[in-house]
């Protein structure tokens, strides 16, 4: 008999542990479902479960009976019907349904009003009004529609009903209403597309006493059964049952899924690096015209026709050889007639202010599902129009995170949108329409400066800033998007123990070891005398351990723990106690890896290291785009700047520590290294853009490369040197217009193996 999890609070669970609950309460109604369709039902709490362990403490019900069972293996499959209220215990649920072995029915549960609104105000044809605040006096009834989503994503409304002020409950028959439902319903389909993880969820509306009725809010399932148990025990049971049938399909389709995946072995589209070329763009104009191409900035205007059309206010060119035209954006691509209305357009004066109109059919403007209200570049080559730069921001599976004010923090990317104009949106690949290859996200409104929810096709290329993501569909769009999704993998910590025996950089990289044995660590130690320890999957000196021989006792250790604010010092007398205090600290039950511990050059005695930032500027290209020195705080080892380090310049550094070497040796010695590096990484079958390389550099001057970061942060950058903090974030931006042949007007203002310069604020050679 297969198993489906349930999720209580806490308060629920004692309830139901204390058995003070009746024999026919919701929880019976849940096993008794469970039962009819040959499942087992088991009640847990988040509080319980163990996300490193995968067990959990559990309570079945049988014959009435409540018995608890202390640990369990977590379900595959886990029905959610609680809404949880205190952050660490959302923060689990989101880690329970980003694990890869879980599925969770209901991530959430409501959706806030202000976000409901705005996503509802982008579908302009959506006619639908919103309760005000001030409108409760006037409110008559207030009608609720339950929503339960099928595994193919239709929508059932198995209820509606009405509630007066009184909190009286009046059934209502499905044709008494048939507006109400069918708006519902639009509601429900625009839900799902934007927050996929939600399976059950009530639409509430306001009768007002004028006879119309305006959206109030959502509301959470918990909310309707109790409703229904009440009133109609019937439809509370088949409410109740929903759920463990779309469970039950889901365990199905899973068994499914491990047969085939037993008998033969799943293709992946490769992933070399054999990427497509860029064109160059010939003194970074925008307009270009010669025997290859044409490119000029356009803005669309529509016109109706039913014939899928395009017209082109230029001059006749041999790249159109034919009246039919293929024309894509982002990776949807369509046949279309093409007309070329010959008239004089000042091209030298083309700019993104100053578009050319192309006229667009609405036929091929749906088919195409181009947002008409921004400025693109267009580029003929070869009897094909291209029009975009069309950028995705590839972000992770929490979706009910992904609002207006969530994407903020990625605006200061797109400060000067106006270089490069087209469509920037944000999106997970959840809310991706595989058939129609449309994708459902925040847009960029480069007018208001604001993010929009908004919907259009899968971009050309495509930026990862998420690594909580299903595999399968990543390597769909890598093909899809003809491998222009960049920052592919995730380069853990570890993966620097794959580049040990390159023989380009192997003397720069200090032995380092996934830990899988004690004996290996305590033999490691007994040779280097001093090591480091560190947690593969996180970052900004989280986790890391620093161990070394205890010099007065000759068995003896001494573990530094800088997990906390407040470093922890442990003395152990053996390896006996070492691993006992090792597994205390729950190192083994986590993936950690050591590495020689490099005594780091110090100014003022304090610990630094180098962060330097390498980007792609084409697909050829890699460059320094800054460097700056992180210096630990007082008393600390660490130099994060998220444990109260500060930035400096490497030329402030070099002048400070005295070292026998000048700036401009050790800047040389540092990117000769760090490009090295990204070289060796372009041989192997990953596409990436972007790396933060922390440097140590030892009493000597010698350059180690300590980590490689693929989402570094820039916090040190952003105080030290604003201006240069921008240009950094812009970059993949750039890159990304670059990958599709497109161009950013204006030098990108570097050129190669630039680094900061105090003295005058900006990047030299």
């Amino acid at each position: 008999m297969n198993t489906v999890g349930v999720l209580l609070s806490k308060r629920e669970w004692s309830k139901l542990f204390s058995q003070k609950n009746k024999k026919d309460e919701i929880w019976h109604i849940y096993a008794k479902k469970g039962r009819e369709l040959d499942l087992k039902i088991q009640f847990f709490t988040l509080t319980d479960i163990s996300l490193e362990s995968l067990k959990t403490q559990a309570i079945e019900i049988q014959n009435n009976s409540m018995i608890k069972k202390d640990t369990v293996d977590i379900p595959s499959i886990i029905y959610n019907p609680t809404i949880f209220y205190k952050k660490k215990y959302n923060k689990k649920l989101r880690e329970l349904s980003n694990h890869p072995k879980f599925q969770v029915l209901n991530e959430h549960h409501i959706i806030k009003k202000k976000e409901l609104c705005a996503l509802l105000d982008s579908y302009s044809d959506l006619k639908i009004d919103f309760e005000e605040e001030n409108d409760a006096n006037n409110t008559l009834f207030t009608l609720y529609v339950l929503g339960q989503k099928k595994l193919n994503n239709k929508w059932k409304s198995p209820i509606m009903y009405a509630k007066d002020s009184n909190q009286k409950l009046y059934y209502l028959e499905d044709a008494s209403l048939d507006v109400l439902w069918e708006c519902s319903q639009r509601v429900l389909d625009i839900i799902h597309l934007y927050y996929p993880g939600i399976f059950e969820i009530g639409i509430v509306f306001s009768l007002n006493k004028n006879g119309s009725y305006s959206l109030s809010s959502t509301c959470s399932i918990n909310t309707i059964v109790k409703d229904i148990f009440e009133y109609n025990i019937k439809m509370c049971e088949k409410i109740c049952k929903f759920p463990f049938k779309v469970a039950k399909e889901l365990l199905q389709q899973k068994n499914a899924h491990d047969e085939i995946s037993n008998e033969y072995s799943l293709a992946y589209p490769s992933q070399s690096t054999e990427l497509l070329s860029i064109p160059e763009s010939e003194d970074n104009q925008i307009m270009l015209s010669n025997e290859e191409s044409i490119n000029l900035w356009i803005k669309f205007k529509e016109f109706q026709d039913k014939e899928m059309c395009l017209k082109l206010p230029m001059p006749q060119s041999k790249l159109i050889t034919s009246g039919q035209i293929s024309i894509q954006f982002g990776i949807n691509e369509q046949t279309c007639k093409i007309d070329i209305i010959e008239r004089d357009f000042p091209v030298k004066q083309n700019s993104y202010t100053n578009p050319a109109e192309v006229m667009i059919s609405s036929s091929l403007l749906r088919k195409l599902h181009i947002p008409m209200d921004l400025i693109y570049q267009l580029k003929i080559s070869n009897d094909k129009v291209i029009i975009g730069p069309s950028i995705g921001l590839l972000l992770g599976e929490n979706n009910q995170l992904y609002n207006p004010t969530y994407m903020e923090k990625y605006s200061d990317r797109l400060m000067e949108y106006e270089k490069f104009g087209g469509l920037v949106i944000a999106f997970s690949t959840r809310s991706i329409d595989w058939e129609e290859k449309i994708a459902y996200g925040m847009m960029y409104d480069p007018t208001e400066k604001k993010w929009r929810y908004d919907s259009a096709p899968i971009p050309a290329a495509l930026y990862r800033r998420n690594f909580h993501q299903n595999l399968d569909r990543i390597n769909q769009l890598i093909e899809m998007t003809n491998k222009n999704l960049f920052n592919s993998h995730y380069f853990k910590k570890s993966d620097l123990i794959l580049l040990k025996d390159e023989k380009e950089i192997r003397n720069h990289v200090p032995a380092t070891y996934l830990l899988k044995k004690i004996d290996d660590l305590i033999e490691f130690v007994q040779d280097r005398e001093k090591v480091i320890l560190k947690p593969v999957s996180l970052s900004r000196g989280r986790g890391i351990f620093i161990l070394e021989k205890n010099q007065k006792q000759d068995d003896g250790y001494i573990l530094y723990d800088h997990q906390n604010e407040f470093l922890r010092r442990y003395l152990i007398p053996d390896t006996k106690g070492l691993g006992e205090m090792l597994k205390k600290l729950n190192i083994f039950n986590k993936q950690y890896l050591y590495q020689t511990y490099i005594p780091l050059l110090k100014i003022n005695n304090r610990p630094l290291d180098v962060r330097v930032v390498m980007q792609k500027y084409d697909i050829k290209s890699w460059k320094c785009s800054g460097i700056e020195c992180r210096v630990a705080g007082e008393n600390e080892v660490l130099t994060n700047i998220a444990r109260g380090g500060e930035a400096m310049t490497l030329e402030e550094v070099v002048i400070g520590t005295g070292i026998n070497q000048s700036y401009d040796e050790i800047n040389e010695s540092i990117i000769n290294l760090c490009q090295k590096f990204c070289n060796l990484i372009d041989k192997k079958d990953e596409h990436y853009a972007e790396f933060g390389l922390d440097i140590g550099l030892d009493q000597e001057g010698f350059p180690w490369i300590i980590e490689a970061n693929i989402f570094p942060s820039f916090k040190g950058f952003k105080e030290m040197d604003y201006e240069m903090y921008l240009k950094i974030r812009s970059q993949p931006i750039f890159y990304a217009v670059h990958l599709q042949g497109f161009s950013v007007s204006e030098s990108e203002v570097w050129s190669s193996c630039e680094t900061y310069n105090n003295k005058n604020s900006h990047f030299k050679s």
